[in-house]
């Protein structure tokens, strides 16, 4: 007996060294030891560099029955490393990458901390997504590393959260904010048209989502600003854009954070921006951010795609002006990509019936058309555009982004004529250039805090020279103007878990222009007038953005701008309130102080060619005052069953203009003066929608008198553009694949100055002048139409293809644009109207293959 319970005992202690394992225990140990550890318990061997594991502490509790793949997950998951299985032995330990693809889980709660059940859980790659379970509970597997998560429940606020940041052992708690407002009312998408959306004080145009434009066969940046209400372009122009009664030069146009001085194509006839490499437009009327300066009108922010693609695409087309190529591929999968656009007019090859009809409109009174009326064999006229944009997208780290991007664009116009009769000749030798660069990096450090910043170099040129030729003699008059702007930018934007945004900011820039109009002889050489001016910007903005309860939106800001070289500076208030009333209305007010120190004049010595007759030229001491603004507006929104109505009223006022600066030459007094102007006006935008037709329609009062000392007997007049009632209804609809537009325009004529002969006056020529632009031109009117259809020959086809047909002036209405008056300088002293008729019937076709 005694035998059989020492063979027991014998053999149970056989028994528990064979089967018992060792095991042991960490708490809150550095890696290294772990790591070890887990190396002689289990047969597999660790590779690592000191400094990735360096400061990396685990708690953990290992044993050899543990499996390989639940000790792997406890490490990764505690030390946010990658621990990447080789083969059977050997495992690498590294950071994480872009590309790596994880399991994550996490706790969707209220504010008030209890489970969201049914929370829905998206990712960003649109391939996987969860439910929370009862108690808030999801996991999700095979997630990309940088992939976004939102997460949405009813009743609260959707929130965005990357993946990376719900690594660890205990699944990260995720707290939702209650949605008691409604944000659907607040952002209104398909604001003027599909693909365009009001958030609070800003307007967002996603232009590759678009729909057609009235008049227009391919999308264009800047007309579609000029569907909505403020705007007008009394000359028919892109660049033309005329908000709130401010001058074109007087807004603030961005591309990728470099300023434009130019932006139009072919005399302003065309936008100067290449559609197909914008990704969105912010455009701004009120309310501005404190971010934006140096303006005192509208801000026109365009911005192009600032993702690194996952797959190539790409497109190419041609209308009757141009042709054009664009790409958009990835390098190095989620680290690098590239993106770029050439675009070319062939209008020096071909003559159009569409080119004939924007030449006709632009080239109409001048030197050009006056050759063609008499059929002067001698006389040649070639002009082309071309533009180029290339961007290289860089993300080296989670988090982190670079950016680098390239503006081109240019216009060429050469005209001769030449007369072998009496041995004579002349050429015009018209060039634009605009050429930007910048570099821009931005870095998330963590889910609340976004730093930024910003360097680039803008140029402009204007190059105009007029050759002269009497037999050998010849003479040359020439006119330059030159922009160098060299600006950079420090952004920190904290965002906070209540929903409220902090953003602050340094901008640093340093402007020079130079313009001089000159004429060469070989007998002499004179300047008519010159001048070089540098002003170096610094720049201070602060702005926060408060939430209450999301029925309250209020953005307040303050802009600080030291200008040197005038030794000026401005403390700009900045102020935009939105208050939501039930489900339908809200109500709105902004309040704003601006200043700028860059301004164009009318320049009249040099104008040969009558055409791009405005110099770009700086603020100083002794003439070109700083121009600076103030603006107050009050308006409404109301939204209901696929009805929109939105209203604003406001008051702008703009000092430091001059009667060069505002386009003001007054034939009655050409004294350089100082002056003011003000406007008082109207925005009302009405929109309703079904199920394939939209139509909207906006009506604009705009009323501005300028008012200048010792003109007019210091009394205010009409503005030179003024421009009091505008009316623009457009229709949208769609049938299948097709795409029809129409869009209708009308809008009183412009203030003009009425002048007349003196038939009582003896000797030269007698002129009587009526009050200053006391008259106006016939009212404006004009009816466009476009439409598109898009196709492909196989259904699972990547490629797509466009085409398309366009009609600008469908009834050929004969507009007067402007009326100008100049005397002949002989004995026969005569006056000579000068009329500016707009665009006749104008038709366009597209053709444009997507892939």
């Amino acid at each position: 007996m005694r035998g059989f319970w020492i063979a027991g005992l014998v053999l149970l202690i056989v028994t528990k060294n064979a089967y018992s394992q060792p095991e042991k225990s960490f708490i809150d140990a550095p890696l290294s030891d772990v790591l070890e550890e887990v190396e002689k318990l289990i047969n597999i061997k660790f590779s690592y560099a000191d400094k990735v594991i360096k400061n990396k502490k685990v708690s953990l509790r290992i044993s050899r029955n543990d499996s390989i793949a639940h000790l792997l997950t406890s490490i990764e998951s505690q030390t946010q490393l990658r621990l990447e299985k080789i083969n059977d032995q050997y495992i690498i330990v590294r950071p994480y990458r872009a590309n790596d693809r994880l399991t994550v889980c996490g706790y969707v709660l209220s504010d008030q901390q209890t489970p969201a059940l049914g929370a829905t859980i998206t990712s960003s790659n649109k391939e996987d997504g969860a439910v929370a379970d009862p108690y808030g509970f999801f996991q999700l597997q095979n997630i990309g590393y940088n992939d976004t998560l939102s997460i949405s429940y009813v009743g609260f606020r959707t929130k965005k959260i990357r993946a990376y940041n719900l690594l660890g052992a205990d699944c990260g708690k995720i707290v939702l904010r209650e949605n008691i407002a409604y944000l659907d009312e607040i952002v209104v998408n398909d604001y003027v048209i599909k693909g365009s959306a009001k958030k609070n004080q800003k307007i967002e145009f996603s232009i590759q989502n678009l729909n057609m434009l009235p008049g227009l066969v391919e999308p264009d940046v800047l007309k579609s600003i000029q569907l909505t209400p403020g705007v007008n372009s009394p000359f028919e122009t892109a660049n033309g854009i005329y908000v709130r009664g401010g001058a074109p030069d007087q807004n603030l146009v961005l591309w990728n954070g470099i300023k434009i001085y130019d932006q139009g194509h072919l005399f302003g006839m065309l936008s100067a921006f290449n559609p197909y490499m914008v990704e969105k437009v912010d455009f701004i009327k009120q309310g501005t951010s404190a971010y934006y300066g140096d303006r005192v009108s509208g801000i026109i922010d365009i911005q192009t795609n600032q993702e690194v693609l996952k797959e190539t695409e790409g497109g190419a087309g041609f209308d009757m002006i141009y042709s054009d190529i664009n790409f958009k591929a990835p390098i190095i999968k989620e680290k690098l990509a590239v993106q770029g656009a050439v675009r070319r007019s062939f209008t020096d090859l071909l003559a159009t019936p569409t080119y004939d009809r924007l030449s006709d409109r632009v080239f109409q009174n001048t030197k050009i058309t006056n050759e063609a009326s008499i059929n002067n064999p001698g006389s040649t006229n070639k002009f082309f555009f071309n533009d180029l944009n290339f961007d290289l997208i860089a993300q080296p780290n989670p988090g982190e982004k670079w950016m680098t991007s390239i503006l081109i664009t240019e216009n060429d116009l050469d005209f001769s004529s030449a007369n072998t009769t009496n041995q004579t000749s002349f050429r015009d030798l018209l060039r634009t250039v605009n050429i930007g660069y910048n570099l821009r990096w931005e870095r998330q450090l963590h889910d609340q805090l976004l730093l930024s910043s910003n360097i680039y170099h803008s140029q402009h040129l204007l190059d105009y020279q007029f050759e002269n030729k009497v037999n050998d003699t010849v003479e040359v008059s020439s006119k330059k103007n030159l922009i160098s702007d060299f600006g950079a930018s420090l952004n920190a934007d904290w965002t906070f878990e209540n929903g409220n945004a902090l953003s602050s900011g340094y901008q640093f820039s340093t402007n020079r222009m130079r313009h001089a109009f000159e004429t060469k002889a070989p007998s002499y050489e004179l300047v008519l007038d010159a001048a070089d001016k540098t002003i170096n910007t610094h720049s201070f903005h602060s702005e926060y953005e408060y939430l209450q309860s999301e029925k309250t939106y209020l953005s307040a800001g303050l802009r600080f701008n030291y200008y040197t070289g005038v030794e000026k500076y401005f403390i700009e208030p900045r102020l935009y309130m939105k208050y939501q009333i039930g489900r339908s209305l809200a109500l709105n007010t902004s309040v704003e102080y601006r200043s700028q120190v860059a301004t164009q004049i009318q320049e009249s010595i040099v104008s040969d060619l009558s055409l791009e007759n405005q110099v770009w030229t700086l603020a100083g001491e002794d003439q070109f005052p700083v121009i600076d603004s103030y603006q107050f507006t009050i308006g409404s929104s109301f939204t209901q069953n696929k009805w929109l109505i939105d209203a604003d009223t406001y008051l702008k006022k703009i000092n430091g203009i001059t009667t060069l600066t505002f386009g003001f030459l007054n034939p009655i007094d050409n004294e350089y003066r100082v002056g003011s102007s003000s406007i008082t006006g109207l925005d009302l935008f009405i929109k309703r929608k079904f199920s394939r037709y939209h139509t909207w329609f906006s009506y604009s009062f705009i009323h501005s008198e300028n008012e200048f000392t010792g003109l007019n007997n210091d009394q205010p007049f009409p503005g030179n553009w003024n421009i009091e009632h505008t009316i623009k209804w457009s229709h949208f609809y769609q049938w299948k694949s097709i795409h029809f537009t129409v869009g209708w325009i009308w809008h009183t004529g412009k203030a003009f100055t009425e002048i007349t002969e003196n038939p009582t006056s003896q000797g030269p020529l007698g002129i009587q002048f009526a009050g200053i632009n006391s008259s106006n031109l016939p009212p404006y009117h004009r009816l466009d139409f476009s439409v598109i259809y898009n196709f492909h020959f196989r259904k699972n086809q990547k490629v797509n293809y466009r085409i398309g047909l366009s009609i600008l002036n469908v009834y050929n209405r004969k507009n007067l644009l402007n009326q100008e008056f100049r005397t002949t300088p002989t004995l026969e002293n005569e006056l000579i109207s000068t009329n500016i008729y707009s665009l006749s019937f104008t038709p366009n076709l597209v053709f444009r293959v997507f892939w």
